[in-house]
């Protein structure tokens, strides 16, 4: 029986082929036979550029979700071929590092993206570039293929192949404490574990429509995607190209969610924390059933004002990293009414979740703090070309009595006594100050009561009298002020001396990843900029 990432998609092309696959801001729409047409001539172009699928199996991404990258993703797959996103935000150097590992010898680039990326194309690795768009003119070249070549090719389906559901679908990266961005390797079995769970559980309907919020680098645009295309749903892009001013990506996006009856979105609780101060969420009409979130902890009184702004609409906790995608969930029966952080709740089919003492030798009790093991159908084969860092990771039971592998998230936290999970933080979120093991989340939790705040991170920054220093970086909401006196008077009624961050940095708004988040290792370069700055003063 296939188990394979892509099929998904093609079922439904043949169940539903005029029904509407894809809508975008602009209006435009593609329906699912003219979408399968599109990735079949992707195909096409692919196929004769890979004469040893099994030794280079992977074709790169630079572009933002959209008809054309999905149906060159679809193209990938149906060849037998694994997908590379690279992110479109990160510089030459680090991309180049991604293709050294991965031997890319194709990449498929949005045209609006070419002009900043020419000289990865150069790169030795790389033998053709394909053009997924005809919005920017590029120069024809030996190396390039331009959108209209793609159009030109035989709308044809592939021959099917016989793949097996541990084939590679995707690699997704994350960053390398060495400076080589690790290669997360997914398979077909991985990503259909998560789909097949995301659909038995949020109940996705061809009448549903799916924002796609998350670009291919970030595991949350595979429910997008293919979870929309398993259902015979339609899924709304968002039209990243378009230059707009400030705020106006928010309302926008807000505009699109109404304008299209969107009834589903996943994203990060950065993103609906924008969406609502920036964006209007809470004025528009809406017609959404079902949001989730991942990626970061909800601080509860944001959570609450979500919630507030959303009433009837469920809500529910996702958590799992890169590595092991979706493992947990939670829906949040009403708003918050504490600062106590939202559970992970509950352990999705096919997975089995341990909480680890510290020397990795016992399981832990009820209530006591510990690593998050887990192992199943979601959890990734390692890293690409890194076995030491995958044997790191992946590890043997302390308990299985037979081969048993786990993989080490990282995050701790720990069962309470009805088996309800509980998240208190990575393990570089949790440090020791002057003595003291601190969470940063708990100082976070603390700052979200403070309701002139937009948004707020705390990174610490190591030091040798201290052990580290904590640093607070705060952007107010519009029409409000916010200052370091009143913070430090704030959080001193709620958490002790050793707790206080060291320093407070305002922003307009906080710096962002590419996949919606916080970028935390932004911030406590900056701070420890500032730490050094200070000392030689």
């Amino acid at each position: 029986m296939r188990y394979l990432l892509h099929d998904v998609f093609t079922v439904n092309c043949l169940k539903t082929p005029e029904k509407t696959a894809i809508v975008n801001e602009d209006g435009s729409r593609l329906s699912y036979a003219e979408l399968n047409a599109l990735s079949n001539r992707f195909a096409a172009v692919i196929a004769p550029l890979k004469s040893d699928i099994r030794q280079k199996p992977f074709v790169g991404i630079i572009s933002p979700v959209h008809a054309a990258s999905i149906a060159a993703v679809l193209g990938a797959l149906k060849l037998g071929c694994a997908y590379v996103p690279l992110d479109e935000y990160s510089p030459t150097e680090r991309l180049a590092k991604i293709i050294d590992n991965t031997k890319l010898d194709v990449v498929c680039v949005d045209s609006n993206l070419y002009a900043e990326h020419a000289a990865l194309f150069d790169h030795p690795h790389i033998g053709k570039v394909i053009l997924l768009n005809a919005d920017v003119a590029v120069a024809a070249s030996a190396k390039n293929i331009l959108f209209k070549d793609v159009l030109a090719a035989k709308d044809v389906e592939p021959p099917v192949l016989n793949q097996v559901c541990d084939d590679l679908a995707y690699i997704l990266h994350s960053s390398g404490s060495t400076g080589v961005p690790k290669g997360i390797m997914l398979t077909h079995r991985n990503a259909r574990t998560f789909t097949d769970w995301m659909q038995a559980e949020f109940k996705l309907t061809a009448d549903d429509v799916v924002a796609s919020r998350a670009p291919f680098k970030f595991d949350l645009s595979v429910f997008d995607i293919f979870n929309t295309f398993q259902a015979g749903a339609t899924l709304a892009c968002f039209d990243w190209n378009k230059k707009r001013e400030a705020d106006a990506k928010h309302a926008d996006y807000v505009a699109l969610l109404a304008r299209e009856n969107v009834t589903m979105l996943y994203t990060t609780p950065s993103t609906f924390i924008a969406l609502l101060n920036r964006g209007g969420l809470a004025d528009a009409c809406l017609k959404l059933r079902t949001i989730m979130y991942a990626g970061e902890p909800f601080p509860p009184a944001q959570l609450k004002k979500v919630m507030e702004a959303l009433p009837g609409v469920g809500v529910a906790n996702i958590y799992g990293p890169t590595e092991t995608n979706i493992i947990t969930y939670y829906w949040v029966p009403e708003p918050p009414k504490t600062d106590d952080p939202i559970p992970l709740g509950a352990v999705v089919e096919d997975t089995e979740i341990l909480v680890v003492s510290e020397d990795r030798s016992r399981v832990c009790a009820p209530n006591e703090l510990g690593e998050l093991w887990c192992r199943g159908g979601t959890v990734t084969l390692g890293y690409l070309g890194m076995d030491d860092k995958t044997r790191d990771s992946l590890v043997q039971s302390p308990v299985h009595p037979y081969p048993a592998l786990f993989w080490r998230t990282g995050d701790f936290g720990f069962y309470d006594e009805q088996g309800v999970l509980h998240y208190r933080g990575r393990r570089d979120h949790m440090v020791k100050v002057k003595g003291f093991r601190i969470e940063l989340g708990e100082i976070e939790n603390a700052l979200s009561q403070f309701t002139a705040l937009d948004e707020f991170a705390v990174v610490a920054v190591p030091d040798a009298k201290y052990g580290n220093r904590l640093y607070c970086h705060f952007a107010a909401l519009k029409g409000r002020s916010a200052n370091e006196g009143e913070l430090r008077e704030f959080l001193a009624k709620k958490l002790p001396d050793y707790m206080i961050p060291f320093a407070f940095e305002p922003w307009e708004t906080l710096p962002k990843t590419s996949s919606g988040k916080v970028d935390r290792v932004l911030l406590a370069e900056k701070s420890a900029g500032a730490a050094e700055l200070k000392k030689a003063v």
